[in-house]
């Protein structure tokens, strides 16, 4: 099935003609409203990219800590149009959002990014939550930060305010607190003043996406909580403080080791918080407003997964995903247990416990590919053959579901993948079966590679023939063989060739 992403792109390059009048009808000042939505753990506004030359209904990502102005994906990109002299994209939402990203603000992901990965997975994995419209692009932090940014996800609501047209004073008028002294760095990461204890000072960097809210890690465990939970813990400090302790469990890391983060900081909140508060952020008059809505999103099954997940806790995490089956984190702490798994060197039927956590919070459509995904990244490991059973095991349960994947095409993989390992165990029976499947389900571009494993296969089976014919066409100019499959092939025949009668075809064919 097409991503809903490749399907829009017939949409945006054919409606180009209706343009002149959306634009004229928006001839409104920057800025606005609009409906968000907490989408995969991400805030996701309806709107229209448009130019005099193209326009686009799609969804758009928020990331107050993205350094590029507007990404859009990258197939869509390249429908993007802009009209003669004209300088600005426009975002334009149906109450009345106006927004312009200045056109080399506006570039396309890179294959394979994980931006472009982030859209392709919110279009595919919440199609029907999103009624089939895709997430073509991420506006980032130097576009939010020139608006005073309103949020109000509980309401579902996004705001948008020129700068210089909001004010702290304003913002009194409905906050709870109005949090002074925020600063900006030379990367663009907009920071606030919290406080703990008896009012030592510390740093938030502002964030909007993803769900979790972190906090440092070395900070909390010299203060005497290791597992995150600081008491006492606030936004701001003095008299503008509002309380940050117990309105969510917080996830400590290692803010040395992640890029992300910085250890000057202490949290770095998430949707878990800013889903509690109205707010309203203003970098450019240095100053963020905030008003609880929710009494709290505290959640102790946040807090079972991120103290063992913090103490890399096997048995913890085991533990968690037993008392907490349906909850959100199912499949971040199965991933997390199944790569602790991997450095204790844990048996495959323990290994196979944590990939049935992690499809229980798998879509069905979406089972193979995760499965696919996780199986490649071993085969193409040092630990290939030191993981041998564990890829077996994952292929051939992703095979199991490829009839319903989005990803049919991944088959040929996978059993191609299978055949490879097959033979490594010596099992030349079943790594012949799985081949010759191979090729009847696939990828023509693949063949040259389907008839040297299948030359490996038949070799082991002392079929030399059979096996020195498949190395043949594995040669052939007609097919697209890597170049080591290629030597490979060669030194296959060199070794069967005193194996065949002097007279054997094969043999006659090579030397005309």
């Amino acid at each position: 099935m097409k991503s809903s992403l490749v399907r829009s792109l017939a949409l945006a390059v054919c409606v180009c003609a209706l343009l002149p009048s959306v634009v004229a009808a928006q001839e409104a000042g920057p800025g606005g409203s609009a409906e968000a939505k907490v989408i995969g753990d991400h805030v996701l506004v309806p709107v229209t990219l448009s130019t005099e030359a193209f326009r686009k209904e799609t969804h758009l990502v928020l990331d107050y800590a993205a350094t590029t102005p507007l990404h859009i994906y990258g197939q869509i990109f390249g429908a993007v149009r802009f009209g003669e002299n004209e300088q600005t994209l426009k975002i334009l939402g149906a109450e009345g959002l106006r927004l312009e990203v200045p056109r080399e603000g506006v570039r396309p992901t890179a294959r394979g990014s994980p931006e472009s990965n982030l859209l392709l997975y919110l279009g595919n994995r919440y199609s029907s939550e999103l009624k089939e419209i895709d997430v073509a692009a991420i506006l980032g932090g130097p576009v939010l930060r020139r608006f005073a940014l309103g949020m109000n996800l509980d309401e579902g609501r996004v705001s948008f305010a020129p700068a210089d047209e909001a004010n702290a004073l304003d913002a009194r008028l409905w906050a709870q607190s109005v949090i002074t002294g925020l600063q900006t760095t030379e990367e663009g990461r907009v920071l606030a003043p919290v406080s703990h204890g008896d009012g030592r000072p510390s740093l938030m960097a502002f964030n909007t996406a993803g769900y979790h809210s972190y906090v440092n890690a070395e900070t909390a465990t010299a203060l005497g909580h290791p597992s995150g939970d600081l008491p006492d813990l606030h936004f701001g400090a003095g008299d503008q403080r509002v309380r940050l302790s117990g309105m969510a469990a917080l996830f400590p890391v290692d803010f040395n080791d992640d890029p992300r983060f910085s250890p000057d900081w202490l949290v770095v909140p998430g949707l878990s918080l800013w889903t509690a508060y109205r707010l309203e952020i203003n970098p450019a008059q240095g100053y963020l407003a905030l008003e609880p809505v929710r009494d709290s999103n505290y959640s102790e099954a946040d807090f079972a997964f991120y103290s063992a997940a913090a103490a890399g806790d096997r048995g913890k995490l085991q533990a968690y995903l037993r008392e907490n089956p349906e909850d959100r984190n199912v499949a971040e702490a199965a991933e997390a247990l199944f790569g602790l798994g991997l450095e204790e060197n844990a048996s495959v039927e323990e290994q196979m416990e944590a990939v049935d956590y992690r499809l229980s919070a798998t879509l069905e459509r979406m089972k193979s590919d995760w499965l696919g995904g996780t199986a490649l990244g071993l085969h193409f490991s040092e630990e290939r053959d030191a993981r041998s059973a564990l890829i077996v095991a994952l292929a051939e349960k992703a095979l199991e579901f490829i009839a319903r994947s989005d990803n049919p095409g991944l088959r040929q993989q996978l059993q191609l993948m299978l055949g490879d390992r097959y033979l490594f165990a010596g099992e030349a029976e079943e790594a012949w079966k799985v081949l010759l499947a191979a090729g009847f389900n696939g990828d023509p571009q693949l063949d040259g590679v389907v008839r040297h494993e299948l030359g490996r296969a038949y070799e082991a089976l002392g079929r030399h023939r059979r096996a020195y014919s498949s190395y043949q066409r594995a040669l052939s100019p007609l097919v697209q063989t890597p170049p080591d499959m290629q030597e490979s092939a060669r030194a296959g025949m060199d070794r069967i060739r005193p194996l065949l009668d002097p007279d054997d075809p094969l043999l006659a064919e090579e030397e005309s």
